[in-house]
């Protein structure tokens, strides 16, 4: 009964399927593994190298599991900062930011390359990573999702 049962919960890892949003340096290098569901949020905070002004880009997962952003917070403008909202977004003042709401832009994958000037924290639901530090800080890396077997995304994990 129980080698049957070790076999049954083997099977399963094996056979489901999770998503998993993964940051990867060029090598490769797994440096976050975070499993997701569709509607999850996350979001990427750092200060501006020119405006000096904190950015802030809100993320939603689709159900499709792409990456859709969703939200832009900023409180200064030029240097690069978007004062326009694409069409169908909107747009608000809110506590000193300027804010673009609905922009809906879909991404497969994100590009960042922090650096250690200032903070930068990247928060997947509940958790947050002050990619500014290392293994992050210098290297350039490229956040996606993919779909993995229960036991390869535990494996990853170790």
């Amino acid at each position: 009964m129980g080698t049957t049962l070790l076999v049954i919960i083997g099977i399963f890892l094996l056979l489901s399927k999770v998503h998993v949003l993964y940051a990867l340096d060029d090598n490769g290098n797994i440096l976050i593994a975070e499993r997701v569901n569709a509607d999850m949020t996350f979001s990427s905070q750092y200060i501006h190298s020119v405006a000096k002004c904190p950015i802030i880009e809100k993320f939603e997962i689709s159900d499709q599991y792409k990456m859709v952003l969703m939200e832009s917070w900023n409180c200064s403008f030029g240097a690069g900062i978007e004062t326009e909202p694409p069409p169908g977004a909107t747009d608000r003042m809110e506590d000193g930011f300027y804010v673009i709401d609905n922009i809906q832009q879909v991404h497969d994958e994100i590009r960042f390359h922090p650096v250690a000037i200032t903070d930068q924290v990247l928060t997947i639901g509940e958790k947050s990573w002050n990619v500014s530090r290392y293994p992050f800080v210098g290297k350039t890396f490229t956040v996606q999702i993919q779909e993995k077997a229960q036991l390869t995304y535990w494996l990853s994990k170790l």
